[in-house]
């Protein structure tokens, strides 16, 4: 999954009233399709099926905002701060109040992480997987960068890791730097993450966070700690056990009252599930495994694991999403 990136922006009523931008961004729980940076207002180019909830906050804001989606499937969460401290700065330039701008972040997996490198994609290769830009310029400025996803990326003819041809670099990252330690990544993270909020509470820009999943309790797939030391005890934020990410903590919104956490620190994956009911699919998955409810899918995929359906998104929003906001 990755991290997508939304601006919401107040229709002009006459000449004196300033837009209002409302930036979010996350992973394929955002965006389960490519990001387009030339199309992030066009909701009509997702499939109907793939819809998540920056397309039905816009359905419930659109006679007041304007939301463009700037999430993309695979994103990591450096890359996630990365958007939203371009895009801010980008508004800025353009004249636009800080107080105007609001921020949501959708968090993935820590274990992702992104690559840049210094080649121009065109037209075709911007549609490959595990690829960002996320500006108006990219095609005419050589710079993109490869994410490595959650899972291992396709490395076949066609896919973007050929087409990089970074097959041997990439075996090495995942194995020996990604997957056999997420403490590299997740101090990254925290770091841009500390970034991005100094810089949002010391202009005036309102921040609101939510996670994929469970990524912050001892239950966490992101908690190295089980392969290297065995099982932690049961307790909330296993990040503490950790002495380099202390100085981060304190001082993250994590416990506050702009992160929307369901049952005690977990995501819109664990929210899905206790959700759901058998009037309407939980994943957007069931098609694919010919399911119509959730024990037939947990039958049929063999995990409970998936992306919350379209008609889940909708729910998420109207009973979740919309009071975080207080709109």
């Amino acid at each position: 999954m990755g991290l997508i990136l939304t601006i919401c922006y107040k229709k002009h009523t006459d000449e004196n009233v300033q837009m209002k931008y409302i930036l979010t961004t996350g992973c394929s729980f955002t965006n389960n399709i490519r990001l387009d940076p030339d199309k992030p207002s066009n909701h009509a180019v997702i499939p109907s099926n793939l819809r998540s909830w920056p397309y039905y906050l816009h359905q419930e804001l659109k006679n007041e905002y304007e939301v463009l989606n700037y999430g993309v499937a695979t994103n990591d969460n450096v890359s996630m701060c990365r958007i939203m401290l371009y895009h801010i700065d980008r508004l800025l330039k353009e004249n636009v109040d800080p107080k105007n701008i609001t921020i949501i972040v959708q968090w993935s997996s820590a274990v992702r992480q992104s690559i840049y490198m210094h080649k121009q994609l065109d037209m075709r290769s911007q549609g490959l997987g595990h690829t960002l830009v996320y500006h108006n310029n990219w095609k005419n400025i050589p710079g993109m960068f490869y994410l490595t996803g959650g899972n291992d990326p396709p490395t076949g003819p066609g896919s973007a890791v050929d087409w990089l041809g970074i097959e041997n670099v990439l075996k090495y990252w995942q194995a020996e730097v990604s997957w056999n330690n997420t403490l590299n990544s997740t101090m990254q993270w925290l770091e841009m993450w500390l970034l991005l909020e100094k810089t949002c509470k010391e202009l005036g820009i309102k921040t609101y966070y939510m996670s994929m999943r469970d990524i912050f309790t001892s239950n966490s797939g992101d908690n190295f700690l089980f392969s290297k030391y065995g099982s932690p005890p049961k307790f909330y934020k296993w990040m503490t056990l950790v002495e380099v990410l202390k100085p981060y903590l304190d001082k993250l919104p994590i416990d506050s009252d702009n992160y929307w956490h369901h049952k005690q620190y977990k995501g819109l994956l664990e929210w899905a599930i206790d959700s759901r009911n058998n009037d309407i699919p939980v994943f957007q998955e069931f098609q694919e495994f010919n399911a119509n409810t959730f024990e037939e899918y947990l039958v049929a995929a063999g995990h409970d694991w998936g992306h919350p359906s379209a008609e889940m998104m909708e729910i998420f929003v109207k009973t979740e999403l919309l009071k975080l906001l207080k709109l």
